[in-house]
Protein backbone atom coordinates (compact mmCIF):
# COMPACT_ATOMS: atom_id res chain seq x y z
CA UNK A 1 0.00 0.00 0.00
CA UNK A 2 2.84 2.38 0.86
CA UNK A 3 4.51 1.71 -2.48
CA UNK A 4 1.26 2.51 -4.32
CA UNK A 5 0.91 5.88 -2.58
CA UNK A 6 4.57 6.64 -3.32
CA UNK A 7 4.04 5.85 -7.01
CA UNK A 8 0.92 8.05 -7.16
CA UNK A 9 2.78 10.92 -5.50
CA UNK A 10 5.59 10.58 -8.02
CA UNK A 11 3.13 10.62 -10.93
CA UNK A 12 1.37 13.72 -9.57
CA UNK A 13 4.73 15.43 -9.12
CA UNK A 14 5.73 14.71 -12.72
CA UNK A 15 2.32 15.97 -13.90
CA UNK A 16 2.66 19.22 -11.93
CA UNK A 17 6.20 19.73 -13.30
CA UNK A 18 4.97 19.14 -16.85
CA UNK A 19 2.14 21.65 -16.36
CA UNK A 20 4.48 24.36 -15.08
CA UNK A 21 6.92 23.65 -17.92
CA UNK A 22 4.10 23.89 -20.46
CA UNK A 23 2.96 27.25 -19.09
CA UNK A 24 6.56 28.52 -19.13
CA UNK A 25 7.48 27.37 -22.64
CA UNK A 26 4.07 28.07 -24.24
CA UNK A 27 2.66 31.48 -23.30
CA UNK A 28 -1.16 31.98 -23.21
CA UNK A 29 -1.17 33.61 -26.65
CA UNK A 30 0.57 30.60 -28.23
CA UNK A 31 -1.72 28.14 -26.45
CA UNK A 32 -4.80 30.07 -27.64
CA UNK A 33 -3.51 30.10 -31.23
CA UNK A 34 -2.76 26.36 -31.06
CA UNK A 35 -6.25 25.56 -29.77
CA UNK A 36 -7.81 27.75 -32.45
CA UNK A 37 -5.80 25.99 -35.15
CA UNK A 38 -6.78 22.59 -33.76
CA UNK A 39 -10.44 23.61 -33.77
CA UNK A 40 -10.23 24.70 -37.40
CA UNK A 41 -8.56 21.44 -38.40
CA UNK A 42 -11.21 19.46 -36.52
CA UNK A 43 -14.00 21.40 -38.22
CA UNK A 44 -12.41 20.91 -41.64
CA UNK A 45 -12.07 17.14 -41.34
CA UNK A 46 -15.33 16.62 -39.43
CA UNK A 47 -18.30 15.33 -41.41
CA UNK A 48 -20.75 17.42 -39.33
CA UNK A 49 -21.66 21.07 -39.13
CA UNK A 50 -23.33 22.80 -36.18
CA UNK A 51 -25.89 25.59 -35.88
CA UNK A 52 -26.62 27.48 -32.67
CA UNK A 53 -30.11 28.88 -32.05
CA UNK A 54 -30.09 31.09 -28.96
CA UNK A 55 -33.14 32.10 -26.96
CA UNK A 56 -32.21 35.80 -26.95
CA UNK A 57 -31.01 37.49 -30.13
CA UNK A 58 -29.37 40.63 -28.80
CA UNK A 59 -32.22 42.05 -26.73
CA UNK A 60 -35.10 40.44 -28.65
CA UNK A 61 -36.59 36.98 -28.29
CA UNK A 62 -35.58 34.61 -31.06
CA UNK A 63 -38.78 33.31 -32.69
CA UNK A 64 -36.90 30.36 -34.15
CA UNK A 65 -35.92 29.22 -30.64
CA UNK A 66 -39.56 29.20 -29.55
CA UNK A 67 -40.57 27.35 -32.71
CA UNK A 68 -37.90 24.67 -32.21
CA UNK A 69 -38.89 24.26 -28.57
CA UNK A 70 -42.54 23.78 -29.53
CA UNK A 71 -41.71 21.47 -32.44
CA UNK A 72 -39.47 19.22 -30.34
CA UNK A 73 -42.13 18.98 -27.63
CA UNK A 74 -44.19 16.79 -29.97
CA UNK A 75 -41.27 14.38 -30.49
CA UNK A 76 -39.82 14.49 -26.99
CA UNK A 77 -42.79 12.67 -25.47
CA UNK A 78 -42.06 9.66 -27.71
CA UNK A 79 -38.28 9.41 -28.03
CA UNK A 80 -36.92 11.50 -25.15
CA UNK A 81 -35.25 9.81 -22.18
CA UNK A 82 -35.08 12.81 -19.83
CA UNK A 83 -37.84 15.38 -20.15
CA UNK A 84 -39.18 18.47 -18.43
CA UNK A 85 -42.96 18.57 -18.06
CA UNK A 86 -45.05 21.74 -17.88
CA UNK A 87 -48.72 22.59 -17.95
CA UNK A 88 -49.91 26.11 -18.61
CA UNK A 89 -52.82 27.91 -17.03
CA UNK A 90 -56.18 26.68 -18.36
CA UNK A 91 -54.32 24.18 -20.54
CA UNK A 92 -55.83 20.74 -21.07
CA UNK A 93 -52.58 18.98 -21.97
CA UNK A 94 -49.07 18.53 -20.63
CA UNK A 95 -46.15 19.97 -22.60
CA UNK A 96 -42.99 17.90 -22.98
CA UNK A 97 -39.59 19.49 -23.40
CA UNK A 98 -35.92 18.55 -23.41
CA UNK A 99 -34.14 18.85 -20.09
CA UNK A 100 -30.95 20.85 -19.73
CA UNK A 101 -28.18 19.62 -22.05
CA UNK A 102 -30.24 16.66 -23.27
CA UNK A 103 -30.38 15.51 -26.90
CA UNK A 104 -33.01 14.37 -29.36
CA UNK A 105 -32.67 12.85 -32.83
CA UNK A 106 -35.00 13.79 -35.69
CA UNK A 107 -35.24 12.78 -39.34
CA UNK A 108 -36.34 14.70 -42.43
CA UNK A 109 -36.39 13.42 -46.03
CA UNK A 110 -33.77 10.79 -45.30
CA UNK A 111 -31.49 13.13 -43.33
CA UNK A 112 -30.84 12.55 -39.64
CA UNK A 113 -30.29 15.58 -37.42
CA UNK A 114 -29.58 15.90 -33.72
CA UNK A 115 -30.87 18.62 -31.41
CA UNK A 116 -29.21 19.47 -28.11
CA UNK A 117 -30.73 21.81 -25.53
CA UNK A 118 -27.78 23.79 -24.18
CA UNK A 119 -28.15 25.67 -20.88
CA UNK A 120 -25.24 27.60 -19.33
CA UNK A 121 -24.90 30.24 -16.65
CA UNK A 122 -24.62 33.85 -17.77
CA UNK A 123 -21.30 35.03 -16.34
CA UNK A 124 -21.79 38.76 -16.82
CA UNK A 125 -24.93 40.87 -17.18
CA UNK A 126 -24.56 43.10 -20.22
CA UNK A 127 -26.36 46.41 -20.50
CA UNK A 128 -29.93 45.95 -21.65
CA UNK A 129 -33.21 47.84 -21.46
CA UNK A 130 -34.76 44.73 -19.95
CA UNK A 131 -33.25 42.24 -17.49
CA UNK A 132 -31.86 39.10 -19.08
CA UNK A 133 -32.34 35.64 -17.52
CA UNK A 134 -29.49 34.26 -15.42
CA UNK A 135 -29.22 31.26 -17.73
CA UNK A 136 -28.30 31.28 -21.41
CA UNK A 137 -30.52 28.82 -23.24
CA UNK A 138 -30.33 27.65 -26.79
CA UNK A 139 -30.46 24.72 -29.18
CA UNK A 140 -27.53 23.29 -31.13
CA UNK A 141 -28.40 21.54 -34.38
CA UNK A 142 -25.91 18.95 -35.63
CA UNK A 143 -26.24 17.78 -39.22
CA UNK A 144 -24.00 16.08 -41.74
CA UNK A 145 -22.36 18.45 -44.19
CA UNK A 146 -23.89 16.64 -47.15
CA UNK A 147 -27.37 17.50 -45.77
CA UNK A 148 -26.51 21.13 -45.03
CA UNK A 149 -28.45 22.56 -47.99
CA UNK A 150 -31.52 20.46 -47.19
CA UNK A 151 -31.60 21.71 -43.60
CA UNK A 152 -31.17 25.38 -44.48
CA UNK A 153 -33.59 25.37 -47.41
CA UNK A 154 -36.40 23.09 -46.20
CA UNK A 155 -36.04 21.60 -42.72
CA UNK A 156 -36.12 24.83 -40.72
CA UNK A 157 -39.19 26.02 -42.67
CA UNK A 158 -40.78 22.65 -41.90
CA UNK A 159 -40.06 23.18 -38.20
CA UNK A 160 -41.63 26.66 -38.27
CA UNK A 161 -44.76 25.44 -40.04
CA UNK A 162 -45.27 22.57 -37.62
CA UNK A 163 -44.71 24.85 -34.65
CA UNK A 164 -47.33 27.28 -35.93
CA UNK A 165 -49.82 24.43 -36.36
CA UNK A 166 -49.10 23.11 -32.85
CA UNK A 167 -49.50 26.61 -31.45
CA UNK A 168 -52.84 27.00 -33.20
CA UNK A 169 -54.13 23.68 -31.89
CA UNK A 170 -53.09 24.38 -28.30
CA UNK A 171 -54.37 27.96 -28.26
CA UNK A 172 -57.06 28.63 -25.68
CA UNK A 173 -60.58 28.95 -27.01
CA UNK A 174 -62.21 32.04 -25.57
CA UNK A 175 -65.91 32.69 -25.25
CA UNK A 176 -66.73 36.43 -25.56
CA UNK A 177 -69.72 38.28 -24.20
CA UNK A 178 -70.60 41.96 -24.06
CA UNK A 179 -69.16 43.65 -20.97
CA UNK A 180 -71.71 43.99 -18.17
CA UNK A 181 -69.93 46.98 -16.60
CA UNK A 182 -69.61 50.47 -18.11
CA UNK A 183 -66.24 50.98 -19.78
CA UNK A 184 -64.51 54.03 -21.23
CA UNK A 185 -64.88 54.54 -24.96
CA UNK A 186 -61.26 53.55 -25.55
CA UNK A 187 -61.61 50.23 -23.71
CA UNK A 188 -62.75 47.06 -25.41
CA UNK A 189 -66.44 46.39 -24.64
CA UNK A 190 -65.96 42.63 -24.47
CA UNK A 191 -65.26 40.12 -21.70
CA UNK A 192 -63.78 36.69 -22.27
CA UNK A 193 -63.56 33.41 -20.37
CA UNK A 194 -61.78 30.17 -21.37
CA UNK A 195 -64.15 27.94 -23.30
CA UNK A 196 -64.17 24.65 -21.39
CA UNK A 197 -67.07 22.28 -21.91
CA UNK A 198 -67.25 18.51 -21.31
CA UNK A 199 -69.51 17.90 -24.30
CA UNK A 200 -68.08 17.09 -27.71
CA UNK A 201 -69.55 16.31 -31.11
CA UNK A 202 -69.13 12.62 -30.28
CA UNK A 203 -71.57 12.98 -27.36
CA UNK A 204 -73.93 15.36 -29.14
CA UNK A 205 -77.30 13.76 -29.98
CA UNK A 206 -78.26 14.88 -33.47
CA UNK A 207 -78.67 13.58 -36.99
CA UNK A 208 -75.32 12.04 -38.10
CA UNK A 209 -75.48 13.67 -41.54
CA UNK A 210 -76.09 17.14 -40.11
CA UNK A 211 -73.36 16.56 -37.53
CA UNK A 212 -70.84 15.62 -40.20
CA UNK A 213 -71.77 18.67 -42.28
CA UNK A 214 -71.37 21.03 -39.29
CA UNK A 215 -68.02 19.46 -38.33
CA UNK A 216 -66.75 19.82 -41.90
CA UNK A 217 -67.81 23.48 -41.91
CA UNK A 218 -66.03 24.11 -38.61
CA UNK A 219 -62.84 22.44 -39.86
CA UNK A 220 -62.89 24.50 -43.06
CA UNK A 221 -63.31 27.66 -40.99
CA UNK A 222 -60.46 26.76 -38.62
CA UNK A 223 -58.07 25.71 -41.39
CA UNK A 224 -58.87 28.82 -43.43
CA UNK A 225 -58.07 31.21 -40.60
CA UNK A 226 -54.49 31.72 -41.79
CA UNK A 227 -55.78 32.61 -45.27
CA UNK A 228 -58.19 35.21 -43.92
CA UNK A 229 -55.43 36.75 -41.81
CA UNK A 230 -53.22 37.14 -44.90
CA UNK A 231 -55.93 38.59 -47.17
CA UNK A 232 -57.64 40.68 -44.51
CA UNK A 233 -61.03 39.19 -45.32
CA UNK A 234 -63.45 39.42 -42.41
CA UNK A 235 -64.81 36.22 -40.91
CA UNK A 236 -67.85 35.79 -38.75
CA UNK A 237 -69.66 32.80 -37.36
CA UNK A 238 -71.90 32.85 -34.34
CA UNK A 239 -71.41 29.13 -33.84
CA UNK A 240 -67.63 29.25 -33.32
CA UNK A 241 -65.73 30.04 -30.14
CA UNK A 242 -63.28 32.87 -30.86
CA UNK A 243 -59.53 32.41 -30.73
CA UNK A 244 -58.65 36.03 -30.17
CA UNK A 245 -60.20 39.41 -29.68
CA UNK A 246 -63.38 39.82 -31.69
CA UNK A 247 -63.47 42.36 -34.47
Amino acid sequence: MKEMWTTMASIMGVWAFGQSLLHTVFPPELRFASLKLFHRLFSYFSSYCYYDITEIDGVNTNELYNAVQLYLSSSASISGTRLSLTRGLNSSSITFGLSNNDRLTDSFKGATVEWEHVVTQRHSQTFSWRPLPEEKRGFTLRVRKKHKHLVLSSYLDFVMENANELRRRSQDRLLYTASSTPTPAAAHPWESVPFKHPSTFDTLAMDPANKAQIMADLLDFANGEAFYQKTGRATSSTAHPARGNPA
